[in-house]
């Protein structure tokens, strides 16, 4: 069985698309500061300020999510062994996919600056390094062409049973893994309508590389 593991709803948005063309600006938005520069994604830490005036800014700027996530999916032997495909699904409805040798750097401020620079110039690398991002996709319009015969949504509300078990007991030759990659709340997507299944892996409350080590360990 082959796995799209998909990180979906995570909280990771380009600068300029907040920022807009208004002559009054935060400063983090004309990007001056030295180790600001090249920099053009939301973190709730490095703009702080910016985050004070948003919609839900509690669960918004967070690219670290995707960051860990990606340096377990991308480095796991899954991938290398194309037994994995790992997605990130963002809150603007962008689909960003990642060649089988994509490599993802473990410093986070150049994790930063790829996604940046990603956002940008819509793709890096070539081949099986290659990076994309896909604009106006929906997670139900992944779900579509990616056509898995089964879709599991990781869950706190979910059914307490082993994902393994889910997995080996489907006849399906592909099943999407939905995680949230998000620091709080719920989906905003329809995720609920979407999964074939929902699964919690226990009564505690788990970080998404907690969550993301323990879908990696139960792919059959």
């Amino acid at each position: 069985m082959r796995i799209d593991l998909i990180l979906a709803d995570t909280e990771v948005e380009a600068l300029p698309s907040i920022c807009g063309p208004a002559a009054a600006q935060p400063r983090v938005c004309l990007t001056t500061d030295r180790e600001l520069r090249g920099i053009l994604v939301l973190d709730s830490y490095l703009h702080k300020a910016l985050l004070e005036g948003l919609e839900d800014s509690g669960r918004r700027g967070r690219p670290d999510i995707a960051h860990s996530f990606l340096v377990l999916t991308q480095n796991s032997p899954s991938v290398q062994e194309e037994r994995l495909r790992a997605f990130v699904h963002t809150r603007g409805d962008e689909v960003i996919r990642f060649g089988r040798k994509a490599r993802i750097d473990q410093d986070y401020m150049a994790f930063l600056r790829m996604i940046s620079d990603l956002f940008e110039k819509g793709s890096i690398g070539s081949g099986e390094e290659r990076i994309e991002v896909e604009r106006h996709m929906t997670l139900a319009e992944l779900l579509r062409e990616i056509r898995p015969g089964l879709v599991v949504a990781m869950s706190p509300i979910g059914e307490k049973v082993e994902l393994r078990t889910v997995l080996m007991e489907s006849e399906a030759k592909e099943a999407a893994v939905i995680i949230g990659g998000f620091p709080e709340g719920d989906f905003r997507s329809p995720v609920h309508q979407l999964a074939d299944r929902m699964v919690s892996l226990g009564d505690e409350l788990l970080t998404v590389p907690d969550v993301t080590a323990q879908v990696l360990s139960s792919i059959p």
